[in-house]
């Protein structure tokens, strides 16, 4: 019987083997990597628009412009700074941040855009244990009068951008601060304003002792976002999958009758 038993076992492996590289090579027929840019690898789940339907996911659908790869997120527009396709992560940087100290962001954007929200995640999702942030918040605050507080750096270096298409503050002076890291109500004080949330995943060495050059490259390297969660829905999503789980069960049964009018 023992016997018996490992043969099923070796005949079942061979079945679902070659069962996922038949339903792999049907699934990705005509489906060759794109590149646009600095992004040498566009492969599944992205696509970019030009790619044909049956490639690629539409929720990771890519536009290539100017040589440079970009993702519609709350229909703003972001730079695509890398893809990694071992830890199911997307870098990405506002598309208004260029390589000087004038660029500034354009838009809010922080982890509480995702809750929720597939098929994005600020958390590691490969990590089951404690799900670690990928990325960590930026926030730029502005008060009608001076603050003294090591937690903040004072910003003057950016606010004639930002403030001078404002209207509502044209007519008052406005002192511009920054802070890495999360940020509680009870640090924002009376007349005080969040003005702008962006994210980065820039490894700071001490978010104590920061510079304004440093926070500027910080926009410019980006965010990390999850998209692990696509693994584990697809085969919710694909029918090939349905029919791989319906051949596998079929085989195994099958393989057991086989196997059995052997042994009897």
């Amino acid at each position: 019987m023992l016997r018996e038993t490992f043969l099923l076992e070796c005949l079942l492996a061979l079945i679902i083997v070659q069962l996922l590289q038949t339903s792999s090579a049907s699934h990705n027929i005509q489906c060759n990597s794109s590149a646009c840019g600095k992004i040498p690898i566009i492969r599944y789940p992205f696509r970019l628009k030009e790619n044909p339907q049956h490639c690629g996911e539409s929720s990771y659908e890519l536009v290539c412009e100017n040589n440079t790869a970009s993702l519609y997120l709350n229909s703003n527009k972001y730079h695509v700074q890398a893809i990694d396709y071992l830890n199911f992560t997307i870098r990405l940087a506002g598309s208004a941040l260029k390589n000087d100290s004038c660029s500034f962001p354009q838009y809010s954007l922080s982890r509480y855009n995702f809750y929720n929200n597939y098929p994005y995640s600020t958390y590691n999702l490969t990590k089951s244990e404690d799900l670690p942030k990928l990325s960590w918040p930026i926030t730029f605050m502005s008060c009608p009068y001076p603050v003294n507080s090591s937690m903040f750096l004072v910003t003057s270096h950016f606010d004639n951008r930002f403030y001078a298409s404002n209207a509502s503050y044209s007519s008052t002076r406005r002192y511009t601060y920054v802070k890495v890291g999360d940020l509680n109500v009870s640090d924002v004080r009376d007349m005080c304003s969040i003005d702008l949330i962006v994210m980065t995943s820039w490894p700071f060495k001490d978010v104590n002792n920061i510079s304004l050059s440093e926070i500027h490259d910080s926009l410019i390297y980006g965010f990390e976002l999850s998209w692990y969660a696509v693994k584990i829905s697809d085969c919710k999503k694909k029918e090939f999958c349905e029919g791989l789980i319906s051949s596998v069960i079929s085989a195994y049964v099958s393989s057991f009758h086989f196997i059995a009018s052997l042994s009897s």
